[in-house]
């Protein structure tokens, strides 16, 4: 029976040959200096001697200084031992938060695309086809049970790819896929290396770590070999994935593009298989979501509604900087990288009016009555000095009976999409802001403190602002 430094040398060596990866061919290394970079980087000098090999190490700038000078002491020594050129890649402080918040996405997919980035650089730049990161069996178990719990595309299913090209210059390896984390550990311990142990990693505050030492033990005790089913089925997935990609290739040629957006025809698009037109509206999707994550859950709206549709149907559904339309049996896609302002002077308070500010959004005044949803606004017109209706600016704010709150943090807090912000109305006076309308766009409708009438009061005026419905659905998220 082979020992385990053969087992790990003889995979790396068999993934090389399989893939056609000539042994002069040079490749970097993504190396934490953590146990699975470390045993990818010594196997990889084990299998191909004289094979030009950079460990790239970066930092993320997202831990404790010390902790990482010390780790870094530690990746030197072993770089130095098994003759390998090190380089450290640094982000700079604070890139990684604010392309977090950039994003609307977690620190750990925002550190995860600058690294790659800062990685494929450094391999254009050292003149390196290959670039190998250290992920094993067990990484690919946790990433199918995430994606089988987020309830992912069916492509998704195939799990981490073997090998794919990043660009036209740097192709991405996974030589490890096969092998376990505990045989890497046998690896190392057999050369006698020490590896670092990043500090975050017995945290479970992270949901990778959280399957990692709760979920996956579970099941490796009721199945004894959870990591060759789970190869077996990403395999399956991937034959699966690769027709499905084909026919997605082929829908896209209904695709009308053009400066402001995309189009196509209702009847072609009705015509693919559910399957094929999830994975191409997702597609669709990615083409205007370039820096951020699509959400699955606008995908199967989109999917739902454009399935029940007819050549009579007209609607708009509206999410996160996108806005997808029908009419005429045809399907409009645009992204929504700005949104109008408005302002608009009221004349007369008192007096029943409805206004349209525009994009659909329509203001009314109406007289008071009390079959009329008590939940809207009721305001007295003859406290109002000079009103306007107008977008909300970066510096309003209303005085709420818990206080004074600015209207960005308020509308943020109903998770209202900041492209969507200056399309809710605010009445304003001289006073300052009256009150807010943000119920037609998921949130509330507030009044400013001074506003809220006594127990004895005359009557007043019902202020409220609404969607425009003439389409047979409006969806807002």
């Amino acid at each position: 029976m082979p020992t385990t430094d053969v087992t790990v040398v003889r995979e790396v060596l068999s993934f090389l040959l399989k893939h056609g990866i000539a042994s002069d061919a040079g490749i970097a290394v993504a190396f934490s200096g953590g146990c699975d970079s470390l045993a990818l980087l010594a196997a990889l000098k084990a299998a191909s001697p004289g094979r030009p090999l950079l460990a790239l190490y970066v930092n993320h700038q997202l831990r404790d200084e010390k902790e990482l000078e010390r780790e870094l002491q530690l990746n030197q020594e072993n770089c130095r031992k098994l003759s390998v050129d090190l380089q450290v890649l640094d982000l700079g402080k604070q890139r990684v938060a604010e392309l977090a918040a950039q994003r609307g996405g977690g620190i750990e997919d925002a550190a995860r695309t600058l690294r790659y980035e800062a990685l494929a650089a450094a391999c254009r730049t050292a003149g390196f086809r290959y670039l190998a990161t250290a992920h094993h069996a067990d990484d690919q178990l946790e990433t199918l049970l995430m994606h089988l719990f987020h309830a992912s595309s069916i492509t998704s299913m195939q799990g981490i790819h073997a090998i794919r090209n990043l660009d036209a210059q740097v192709c991405l390896i996974r030589p490890m896929l096969a092998l376990e984390h505990a045989k890497l550990e046998e690896y190392l311990s057999g050369l006698g290396l020490v590896w670092s142990e990043d500090s975050t990693n017995g945290e479970h505050t992270f949901l990778r770590n959280a399957i990692r030492h709760t979920l996956v033990p579970q099941i490796r005790t009721l199945f004894p070999e959870p990591y060759q089913a789970v190869q077996r089925m990403s395999d399956r997935f991937s034959d699966v994935g690769a027709l499905l990609d084909e026919l997605v290739d082929a829908a896209m040629g209904m695709v009308m593009f053009a400066d402001e957006g995309l189009s196509f025809p209702l009847e072609t698009y009705q015509a693919l298989h559910p399957s094929v037109a999830q994975l191409f509206l997702y597609r669709l999707a990615q083409h205007f979501q370039k820096e951020k994550r699509v959400s699955f859950g606008f995908v199967d709206r989109l999917l739902s509604t454009l399935g029940k549709s007819c050549s009579a149907s007209r609607w708009v559904i509206e999410s996160t900087g996108m806005v997808v339309s029908l009419a005429q049996s045809k399907v409009e896609w645009k992204r929504m990288d700005r949104i109008w302002n408005f302002c608009l002077p009221l004349e007369c308070p008192e007096a029943a009016q409805t206004l349209d500010v525009g994009n659909g959004v329509v203001f009314s005044i109406q007289q008071e009555n009390p079959a009329v949803d008590p939940t809207l606004l009721r305001i007295d017109a003859s406290m109002l000095d000079k009103p306007v209706l107008r977008s909300a600016t970066d510096s309003d704010t209303i005085a709420l009976e818990s206080g004074v709150v600015s209207i960005r943090k308020l509308l943020a807090q109903y998770k209202i999409d900041r492209a969507r912000v200056a399309a809710v109305p605010v009445l304003a006076d001289r006073s300052g802001v009256v009150a807010v309308f943000a119920r037609s766009f998921g949130g509330r409708d507030r009044l400013a403190k001074r506003f809220k009438a006594p127990l004895a009061r005359r009557l007043t005026n019902i202020y409220s602002s609404n969607k425009r419905n003439d389409c047979s659905e409006i969806e807002k998220r």
